[in-house]
């Protein structure tokens, strides 16, 4: 019998304040860093201020507009 494949993946858990979270997967880091900036309407581009993804949590805390965190784990 073959073991199912373990793949290793990025969680993004994310609300805004106030509401339940999303949970979304990703293979890449990045993908994960880009759709927390997607969910804030804070897309990266030259004319937002909020730059890197650690920017954007200190934002977001100061603001109390909402929260995330990003971590990896291996699923099967």
């Amino acid at each position: 019998m073959n073991q199912p494949a373990i793949q290793h993946v990025y969680v993004l858990k994310i609300r805004h304040s106030g509401e339940e979270d999303d949970v979304y997967l990703f293979h890449l880091y990045e993908d994960a860093c880009f759709k927390a900036f997607e969910y804030f309407d804070m897309l990266m581009n030259s004319s937002d201020p909020i730059s890197d993804i650690e920017e954007l949590e200190d934002w977001l805390f100061e603001y109390d507009k909402g929260y995330f965190q990003i971590f990896s784990t291996n699923i099967q």
